[in-house]
């Protein structure tokens, strides 16, 4: 980096009336690789500027204000040189800004050679893999810069590097083994191909079936979740296998293996669905609640497979979730996969500010307010305003500590909430 201007130097060129000569200087530079080669065109906005310009530029007549006058970059190196500078243009605007005047072109650089050994890397790992040659091609003739890019041709449909990346590795690892008449269990593969078994993302389950040309569910084996209800729910073939009604406090019923043997005969008036499993308990042991509602335990961040669930049952949904932005961003999660609205219950504005608070960390509140800020402008309409308090500090208030408040009167909030229902969209009740 340059050595510091003097004080009194730096006074006379660090001036706002300046600064954007110095920005395209700068730029010019950095285009150049730091040779004074080429001009410049500044706006002369005022009389303060004008005159500095002149100054700077040795003039005797100041540039008209109003003008652009055009700078280049030789003469005003040759103007810092011989003046009090007594040094080039290229060390005077690294002194001025306190960054290197490379900086910028040198992360690229490093960027550019990390990105080239990850390409190497990938293409590595395709090679002697037939099904994914046309990947491998795609891959190998894509340019690589500071920015990693998913070919436009790929398979994958994806344009997330991350995405790409796992969908291949996970694709490079199926294929052989699907050659040689092998299943893989989903996690066995995430652990060889990403070195985490629970690394799998739905876009990553999505990009790599494009890749293998099978739904994930079929390509590779995956282990069933258990749905925790009670309610008016009955699962049966030629009799009965679980009667959500009839086990208390709750009954666990496998995801997978609830849609596809038998039937299922739902009489409730509603889907009421609970974020944390200790809530969900409480739920289900208030009285009134199970005899009319299905109350679901959202198993904290719903699977896909409890999703699909819900959403064969074609009933309103409404839902209970920590008073916090990711509270407010399940809720619309849940619109989204179910195809439905879904209201908040226990999840007022009120109960937020009143309620005990979690300890988080500044970075923790910092994410927490960005989600919310989102969730403000973008979310459903009934956690709008939810989501703009919880902008303000990122404070969470998880609804275990609300059962005195929530509870005792969550049966006649139900009840209510039935009667508001527009219950024409519901046909089959």
């Amino acid at each position: 980096m340059s050595d510091p201007l003097p004080d009194h130097l730096r006074a006379a060129l660090d001036k706002p009336e300046l600064q954007a000569l110095w920005r395209q200087v700068r730029r010019q530079l950095e285009r150049n690789g730091a040779e004074p080669e080429g001009s410049v065109r500044v706006l002369v906005a005022d009389q303060r500027t004008a005159s500095d310009l002149g100054a700077l530029l040795g003039r005797p007549r100041n540039p008209r204000v109003g003008a652009k006058v055009e700078v280049e970059l030789a003469v005003l190196d040759r103007a810092l040189r011989a003046g009090a500078a007594r040094r080039g243009l290229a060390d005077v605007v690294a002194a001025l800004s306190g960054e290197p005047l490379l900086a910028k072109q040198t992360e690229r650089e490093r960027r550019t050679a990390e990105n080239e050994q990850l390409h190497l890397a990938l293409i590595a790992v395709l090679i002697g893999i037939p099904e994914l040659d046309r990947e491998r091609l795609s891959l190998a003739a894509a340019p690589v810069d500071a920015s990693l890019r998913v070919p436009a041709d790929s398979a994958t449909q994806t344009r997330s590097w991350q995405v790409y990346e796992a969908a291949l590795r996970a694709a490079a690892i199926w294929w052989p083994a699907h050659r040689a008449g092998a299943r893989m269990a989903e996690k066995e593969l995430a652990g060889k191909a990403f070195r985490d078994t629970k690394a799998w993302t739905e876009a990553k389950r999505h990009a790599f079936s494009y890749l293998v040309k099978l739904p994930f569910d079929q390509a590779v084996d995956e282990a069933d979740v258990a749905i925790k209800l009670s309610g008016p729910l009955v699962w049966k073939t030629e009799e009965t296998i679980a009667d959500a009604a009839g086990v208390a406090p709750w009954i666990a019923v496998p995801a997978r293996g609830v849609r596809s043997l038998g039937e299922v005969e739902c009489k409730a008036i509603g889907i009421f669905v609970v974020e944390n499993t200790e809530a969900f308990e409480k739920v289900c042991m208030t009285p009134g609640i199970p005899e009319r509602w299905l109350c679901v335990w959202l198993q904290g961040n719903p699977s896909t497979r409890l999703l699909d669930f819900l959403k064969g049952l074609d009933l309103p949904v409404a839902a209970w979730c920590d008073l916090d932005a990711y509270g407010v961003r399940m809720i619309a999660n849940l619109e989204h996969s179910l195809d439905r609205p879904v209201t908040p219950v226990g999840m007022s504005v009120e109960l937020w500010r009143a309620g005990t608070k979690r300890l988080q960390t500044e970075e923790q509140l910092a994410k927490a307010r960005a989600v919310a800020v989102q969730a403000e402008s973008q979310g459903p309409a009934s956690v709008r305003a939810l989501a703009a308090a919880i902008a303000e500090t990122g404070d969470c208030c998880e609804h275990e500590t609300l059962y005195p408040e929530v509870l005792p009167t969550l049966d006649a909030t139900l009840r209510a909430l039935e009667q508001s229902w527009p219950w024409e969209r519901w046909g089959n009740i």
